[in-house]
This record gives structure tokens, sequence and C-alpha cells, in this order.
């Protein structure tokens, strides 16, 4: 037997009330004429009669009004474990399969309590067995075999994944909302704090079903992670190689860890670091990554053990490479467009980029990025050599100038050219930028370009291509424009200083160096993302095929998903290598996310309010549901009460009135 309400049973303190009226009864007698007292002694009289409690049987209707009102408000019910298999409910078993779940074996002890609950289970019940982290997914439809049941839930393994109890309320009110049966979720999880969603209303659940919240909890909070990890993607020089990791402890007292780097399978090097109570503390190796070219694995890791060893280490990859290399074509004999070039991406990025010269049969392989320096009619094998580059991944800056006006058209974008303007340097007739989208990689940091100057631009007809940047009188200054898996950036004048002082302004360091790490993806920071995320593999409309290796091994994507998928689920732990067309590679490291290392559970009142909130939604469910309710009975024995009390105490006050 069970209360859906049972805080209402404090008001059986109302039934003193009764007792302390009838115990206030007075008693009566009848006066008597006397002329004088003066010649009595004072003295006190007690009536034994008056302290005994009389009017029995009203008082027991009045305490028995009270009594059955407090019980029909508190909603009593029993759960009715000899009802029909077909009209018993459907038993949902919720496990958390989420990385803390890994800490102080709750796993296991989470399997045997959701064991024992399908033990409980009448002959012929059905159930359901979940297994939730990030997302939630169905083990077992409903079925009564208790064998298949038990192997569902043995299955279940720790993963790499966060809890979410948000997404699993809402994938509990999914379930609730494809049938009308009565539902019981048994839930099995650690409840962390951090696995609660922003608003209570979330956790909500559908009228129908009941909650019962099986918390399992660990002994101790304390646990230290490798919280994050600041490290080049590209290493050009490996004695310069700088690497900075954050550690954090949660609910822990002041202590010294050691941090270990590993690069490529071996121990680069080991530092001890103080990490203050509770808080974080930064440690930094310099120099001495000596790894072989190519993408290595790296982690930094903890060497102590503690609560949750998963979230001791944070994995990161590092490409070490040469210089990046970028290949220059302009169409007239001036060494202007390599002189600003080169000059700007020295002195922005040291060593990281290579400029070179075409010759006149371009090869692509090898190259970074390209750049088209007023580029005019390109033979046809050139140009569908490049074009294949594009497709393929690689990235073109084409600075349009008189040769390419005179073809009519940008090559291997297409888009036309329908005239230029010019503007003499001896006046104030130049053109401006008008505006400018500074969130694109390519114009990050570079300003708006306010104070240059542009005497000669050319107009392009944008066609598909998004607009970048616009000139005081509307037309594209700058435009980016896709083929395949490859990107276009074109700008509407030159890049030699003689159309305009682009090149002699600070904003050309900026554009220079942002557009070729935009279009070569060189030089990005640590490739490091959280288990669970969602990473795109291509461009809509785009076919190349994208081969993904996942942390096993295995190919994570079929023949047909390898050709057509745009993004992919990063669900494990581990080393992700991607690998494209053109032979270009990456890799991406997925680590825990860090909001499971705080092993602290949700308060218990929440809990609690959780649970009750969603028996108030199943007290509506009809008696053939699971359960008998007897509120209904004990309201209408309260009105008889009342009734019978009325008229008993009707009869006293007709009896003494007389």
């Amino acid at each position: 037997m069970g209360f859906l309400a049972p805080i209402f049973l404090t008001g059986l303190g109302l039934l003193a009330l009764p007792l302390w009226l009838h115990l206030l009864k007075r008693h009566r007698s009848t006066p008597q004429k006397f002329s004088s007292l003066m010649f009595f002694e004072r003295s006190t009289s007690a009536s034994v009669k008056q302290r005994q409690l009389d009017y029995i049987l009203l008082l027991l209707l009045r305490l028995a009004l009270l009594a059955l009102a407090v019980f029909a408000f508190t909603r009593p019910y029993v759960l009715s474990a000899l009802l029909p298999a077909e009209k018993a409910g459907l038993t949902i078993i919720a496990i958390d399969e989420s990385a803390s779940m890994g800490a102080e074996n709750k796993l296991e002890r989470a399997r045997n309590g959701a064991i024992g609950v399908i033990d409980s289970l009448p002959a012929g019940a059905r159930a359901r067995i979940l297994a939730f982290g990030a997302s939630t997914h169905l083990l077992t439809d409903a079925i009564s075999e208790k064998d298949q049941l038990k192997a569902a839930i043995r299955s279940v393994k720790v993963t790499a994944s966060r809890s979410s109890l948000g997404d699993l309320a809402a994938s509990l009110r999914n379930i609730g909302r494809s049938t009308a049966e009565a539902k019981t979720v048994h839930l099995f999880s650690d409840l962390q704090r951090s696995s609660m969603p922003a608003a209570f209303n979330e956790l909500r659940l559908d009228s129908g079903m009941s909650l019962t919240v099986h918390p399992i909890e660990g002994r101790q909070k304390e646990n230290w992670t490798v919280e994050s990890v600041n490290a080049p993607a590209r290493l050009l020089d490996a004695s310069t190689a700088r690497i900075e990791a954050v550690l954090a402890g949660y609910h822990t007292p002041a202590a010294t860890r050691t941090a270990v780097l590993r690069a490529a399978g071996r121990e680069v090097a080991r530092k001890p670091i103080s990490v203050p109570a509770a808080g974080k503390a930064t440690v930094v190796f310099e120099g001495g990554l000596n790894i072989p070219y190519g993408f290595a694995q790296c982690e930094v890791a903890l060497l102590e053990s503690d609560a949750l060893d998963s979230d001791n280490a944070f994995l990161f990859a590092v490409n070490r490479a040469d210089p990046e290399r970028i290949l220059l074509l302009d169409s007239t004999s001036s060494n202007a467009s390599y002189l600003y070039v080169n000059t700007a991406l020295a002195a922005a990025t040291g060593t990281l980029f290579k400029v070179e010269r075409s010759g006149p049969a371009p090869s692509f392989t090898g190259v970074s990025a390209v750049v088209l320096s007023n580029p005019g009619a390109l033979n046809p094998a050139a140009e569908e050599s490049l074009r294949s580059y594009i497709r393929s991944g690689g990235g073109a800056l084409i600075a349009v100038g008189p040769a390419a006006a005179a073809a009519g058209r940008v090559p291997v974008a297409g888009l036309k050219i329908s005239g230029s303007r010019y503007a003499d340097r001896s006046g104030e007739r130049f053109e401006s930028v008008s505006s400018a989208d500074q969130s694109h990689p390519a114009m990050e940091g570079s300003g708006r370009w306010e104070s240059v100057r542009f005497y000669q631009t050319f107009q392009i007809e944008p066609g598909d291509a998004r607009v970048i940047a616009r000139l005081s009188d509307s037309s594209p200054l700058l435009l980016e424009a896709r083929l395949g898996e490859g990107r276009l950036l074109i700008l509407a004048s030159t890049i030699d200083g003689l159309a305009n002082d682009l090149p002699l302004q600070p904003a050309f360091l900026q554009f220079a160096e942002k557009s070729m790490r935009y279009l070569s993806s060189a030089g990005e920071r640590v490739r490091s993302v959280a288990v669970d995320s969602n990473y795109e593999l291509r461009q809509a409309g785009t076919a190349a095929t994208v081969d993904v290796i996942a942390p096993s091994g295995q190919r994570a994507l079929s023949v047909s998903e390898a050709a057509a998928a745009r993004s992919i689920l990063l669900d494990d732990k581990g080393f992700w290598t991607i690998r494209r067309a053109g032979g270009r590679a990456e890799m991406l490291a997925a680590n825990i996310d860090r909001r499971e290392s705080d092993l602290e559970a949700m308060p218990a009142e929440s809990a609690e309010l959780w649970q009750g909130a969603a028996g108030s939604g199943a007290a509506a469910v009809e008696s053939d549901r699971g359960t008998r309710q007897f509120w209904p009975w004990l309201l209408a024995l309260a009105i008889i009460a009342g009734l019978a009390e009325t008229w008993v105490a009707a009869k006293h006050l007709r009896r003494e009135a007389a």
C-alpha cells in the first residue's frame, strides 16, 4: 500500500481537536436561592464526572470524519499484482551507461538491481530495457521472457558518453505516447547533478507513467581530471613545441598530482603539479616533442589513480609536417604579387607557409593552397587539373585583374565578369569598402578595410557565390564559391599594388594569413572534441568518398554512407582518422565530456520531487491499469460519517434542551 500525497498525513493532528472539546464540557447544576454565604467556609470541590468523556458515539463519529477526510486527501493505493498480465501494464527499466557509471563498480550494482526488478515481476508481465547516456536506445521490445530481459541487462556496458536525464525523460514521453497502458519506470543511475537539464520541467513524464528511482550511490566524490589541452595541431619544429594542460579537481583537497606527456606511444616528460582544493592548475611542457612525420597520437595523463580513471587522460593529435606549400600563378612577369604574399605570410606566420611560383606546367600535388594573381585564360589542361584539385578539397584565392576581365570569366569558378571600373589616382574618386562580413574566417581580425583605396575593380556577377564584402557602389568585392569539397575566394581586384593599396595596408597581413589558413586548413589548434559530437564530413551536394576509421580500427561508414553521409557521430573515446579524396587525411581525438568528471549527485529533494511529480501523473490511471485506489471510497465514508455526526449532535441538543 502507498500514498500518492503522503504530506497530508500531517492532518491527523486535527484528531486532538474533538477530544479537547469534549474534555472542556462543564458540569451543570441547578442554582438554589440562599440568603447569605458568609457563614460557609470556602473550599475547592472537584467533580470526577466533569473530567470524564461523554457522548462517546458523537466523539467517535467526529474522529472518524476527520480521519477519513485526511486519508482521502493522501490518495492511498494498493499495487494489484494479481491482475491479469494484459492489464498489469508495462515495466520500463532504464540503466545509465554513461562514463561516470564506471566509478566504484556502479554499473554492476545497477545491473544487479535491474535483474532484481525482473525477478519480482509476476509471470507474464511485460518489460522493456533501455540504456541511456547522451541518447537513449532500446535494448528489447516489450516482452515477458525473463531470460531475454536479463541478457539485455547484462549486455549494458560503460560507455564514454555523458548522461542526460532530460533526453531520457523525452524518450520516455515518446514511449508513453505509443501506448495507452500504464507504465512503471525503474531508473538505475548515479543521478549526477551535471546530468540535470536547465529547467526541471524537462524531466516531466506523461500521465499514466510512474517513476521509481534507484540511486546508485558512490562512497566518494573526490575526482581529478585533465580538463583540457592546448597544443599545435601542426608541428613544424619539434624543439619549439609548447603544450599546456589544465588539471582540475572536483570536491578534492589540495594535493600534488603527476602529469605525464606521452606521444606516439612513448613517455616524453612528466611533471609534478600542485592542484588547489577543488581548483585548477596549469602544467606546461616545452620542446622535446620529437615525433615522426605524419599524425601522432598524444595524451596528457595523470599518473595517480582516483575514483574515475577514465577521465585521467586527455587525448590530442599532432601532425608533424613540413611548411604548407602555397603555389602562386601569375599571368604577368612581375614579381610584385609574389613579394607581397610571401612577405605577408612570413611576417604573420613565420615558417608555417612556403610560397612557390609556378612554372608553365603547374602541378598541384602536395600543394596546400593556390593563389591566382591576375589570371588570364588558362589552357584547358591546366584549368581542368586545377578544377580537379579544388573539387577534391583544395583551396584557391583568385585575384581578378585585366587578363581575367579580357577573358570575360573567372577561371575555374566560371563566374561572369561584366566589366571594370577605373578611377584616376590623382583625384579622390577611389572606391572603398562599405560592408564586410567579419565573421567569415578570411576576414577575421582584418577589420572592414575602411582605409583601403580601390582604383580599379572588376564587376563580377556572383550567381550562387556568397558575397563577403561589398564596395560603396554595392558591387561585390570578395566572394566565396564552392566546388566539390573545395573552396574558392575571389577578389574583384588585384594584389600587385597597381589597382589598389591593399598590399600596403596592415589589414593585408591578417587577410593573407587568415585566407591561407582557411583555404588550406593549416595551423589549426588541437583537434579534439567531446564524445557524441557530430563532425561534418562534406558540404551539401558533394559526392567525394570520405573514409572514416573508428578508434577500434574498423571502418565507421558503409560504402553508401562514405559516399553520401554529411556528418558522423563520434560516439567512442579515442582517435578517429578521416581520409578524403586527393590523399588528404585528418585525425580527431574524442574525449569523455568533462561534465562526467563531477561525481556529485543531484539533491535528494530533486530526485524525490521528480519521483513524486511522475507519481501524481499516475494518480489519474484507472484501477484496471495495475493499481487500486481507495480515496473515492474514503471520501464517501467521510460524507456518511458527517451526516451521522449531524444527526447524533442534533439528538443530544434536543435532549439537553428538554
